[in-house]
């Protein structure tokens, strides 16, 4: 009882820092399921919520909670105690211990490049902020071949501007299972962002933007485009641009915008005027044609860009809570034409009190993540930046394809859950098969924390892939 009196003054105190604005922390993202899957039911069932773009700010989460606190009181008490960690002035926020054992050699959906084998993963984080307007985030994943940091920065400026120069994570899409334009499916680049913390006028308006460097590309080219002019590529490491902005059409629909640029590397340079008629006018200047690269020369075209418009609705039909989000996404190509991604997802966060249900489609055009400049394409570290689905083909196919994902979250009791996945991925190329694959998870709290675990669990992730080959992994973990 006093454990839980002294946590509540805490949060109390905590909360009227919150209230004072400034920089915050962020949740983690794809690394404490139970944390987030609050956080997802939290966001559909509130009202002018309008976020769309992860990971999520701590204060911005906590000050969402509040108005739920009597509409949904099971849910705040839940929220406000996983929350607790992230709106001090300093904390260890997680800590999580997996061991596992894998069959074939496959990437695991949004996990920065890690595969089936990856035997041995330490994660955790933590921070400190120093006042109001600056602090300190580490945050990242040790296995037995690397160390990846996740959110590891530093940040600083206040509550409609704050600067994020490091290693932190960019998901810029309403989707939870996959992301078109950027996700965490590759690993983590150096960048520097600018983002608010609190949303601006009342119609809630949100922004994020950053620019980081790229891992090397096995050839940018140098030159070729040229009609008779043999293709000479060298190596490189591009620069990626991502701008995301969103807003509240109404208190129940938000509407977002994003855009990813990449660009420049090895032997190709661009200047700052370059950089905005290709921000500006992307037909003119970066989505040209075949004869105006021949005509202009090799190093005209900027580079690769990607766009996408979502949307997300959330109501309530016979106090059933659901929330309707979409993407279409846009991929440009020599000669003017652009691909196209359609995505709909539908999310039940409370079917009963113990059940969630979350559905995702997708589907997209030929030569998603491919690029004539990037031999590499849209590829950070060998996989692809947004959708997971984006490596499960021949290296340079860039096929159509389409995917299902089916996830269920079920509260068994109070100290059990059951987290699982089903994906299906259909790419329309000669040679491949349908892939189906299953990932499950069940967790339970320990009453007395053992060796300072506060609770266990163990993985299943199995099925068959587009070749036809089946992959499995099984794994044990502890959270601390």
């Amino acid at each position: 009882m006093l454990k839980k009196i002294s946590l509540f003054i805490g949060m109390a105190i905590s909360a009227n820092a919150v209230a004072k604005g400034g920089v915050s922390p962020y949740l983690p993202l794809n690394q404490a399921p139970e944390l987030e899957h609050q956080v997802q039911r939290l966001l559909a069932v509130s009202k002018n919520t309008h976020i769309m773009s992860k990971p999520y700010k701590a204060h911005d989460i906590y000050r969402v909670l509040q108005t739920v606190r009597h509409t949904y009181p099971e849910l705040y008490q839940t929220l406000s105690y996983q929350l607790s960690p992230y709106i001090q002035s300093d904390a260890g926020t997680f800590a999580k211990v997996t061991l596992a054992a894998g069959t074939k050699d496959k990437t695991l959906p949004n996990q920065r490049g890690q595969t089936t084998k990856t035997n041995l993963i330490i994660e955790g984080g933590a921070y400190a902020n120093f006042g109001r307007y600056f602090g300190v985030s580490v945050a990242g994943i040790a296995n037995e071949d690397e160390i990846l940091p996740t959110q590891s920065f530093f940040y600083l400026g206040n509550k409609y501007a704050q600067l994020d120069v490091g290693y932190r994570e960019h998901w810029y899409s309403p989707f939870n299972d996959s992301a078109m334009l950027l996700s965490t499916h590759a690993k983590t680049t150096p960048s520097i962002t600018l983002s608010n913390v609190e949303p601006i006028t009342s119609f809630n308006i949100r922004y994020d933007m950053f620019i980081s460097k790229m891992t090397e590309q096995r050839g940018i080219l140098k030159e070729g485009r040229q009609t008779g002019v043999d293709r000479v590529y060298e190596p490189g490491k591009p620069y990626l641009f991502g701008l995301h902005t969103s807003f509240a059409a109404t208190d129940n629909l938000t509407i977002g915008l994003s855009r990813l640029m990449q660009y420049g590397g090895g032997p190709r340079t661009v200047t700052l005027k370059d950089f905005a008629e290709g921000f500006f006018t992307p037909g003119a200047k970066d989505n040209i044609t075949v004869d105006d690269a021949n005509e202009l020369g090799d190093d005209y075209e900027l580079g690769d860009q990607l766009g996408s418009i979502t949307f997300a609705y959330n109501n309530s039909i016979y106090a059933l809570p659901y929330e309707l989000y979409g993407e279409i996404a846009l991929e440009d190509t020599l000669g003017g034409s652009r691909n196209n991604a359609y995505s709909f997802g539908l999310y039940l966060p409370f079917i009963a009190n113990n059940h969630s249900l979350r559905f995702e489609h997708s589907n997209w055009q030929i030569g998603w993540y491919g690029n004539h400049l990037y031999l590499d394409g849209n590829r950070n570290s060998g996989n692809v930046i947004g959708h997971w689905a984006g490596d499960e083909h021949d290296y340079t196919d860039y096929t159509p394809a389409k995917s299902m994902s089916v996830n269920w979250h079920w509260q068994l009791s109070k100290i059990e859950s059951l987290n699982t996945t089903i994906r299906m991925l259909e790419n329309r190329n000669e040679g491949y098969k349908t892939s189906y694959e299953l990932q499950t998870a069940y967790t339970r709290k320990l009453s007395n924390p053992i060796m300072g675990a506060k609770s266990w669990g163990a993985e299943l992730y199995q099925g068959k892939d587009v070749y036809g080959e089946t992959f499995a992994r099984l794994g044990v973990f502890a959270n601390f």
